[in-house]
C-alpha cells in the first residue's frame, strides 16, 4: 500500500539526534489511500515514564494513536509505518 509521511517540521540529523534522547515524538502524520492517522511515537522507555508521570499526576494515561519503536529514528519509525501499510493500516 503506497503512504506518505509527514513530520512535524523538516527534521535533519542533529534534529533526529535529539527526538532518539528524548524518545518521543508527536504529530507524525501517516496519509494513504483513503485515511490520515496522526500518531505520537514513543521509545519504551519514554513510554513508561510518561504514563507513570501522568498517572501520578492527573490519575490517567490516553493516547489517541500511539505507535511504540524501539528507538525514536526516522528509519525505526519507517519501518514500523511500512509494515502497518502492508497490513492495510487495520491494527
Amino acid at each position: 500500500m503506497d503512504f506518505r509521511i509527514e513530520w512535524p517540521a523538516p527534521m535533519d540529523n542533529s534534529d533526529w539526534a535529539m527526538q532518539e534522547m528524548k524518545g518521543w515524538i508527536g504529530g507524525v502524520t501517516v496519509v494513504w489511500d483513503g485515511g490520515t492517522r496522526v500518531f505520537e511515537v514513543y521509545d519504551p522507555v519514554r513510554l513508561a515514564q510518561t504514563v507513570a508521570l501522568e498517572i501520578e499526576q492527573i490519575g490517567r494515561f490516553t493516547a489517541r494513536s500511539l505507535l511504540v519503536v524501539p528507538s525514536v529514528t526516522r528509519e525505526s519509525i519507517e519501518t514500523a509505518i511500512s509494515a502497518m501499510a502492508d497490513r492495510g493500516f487495520r491494527e
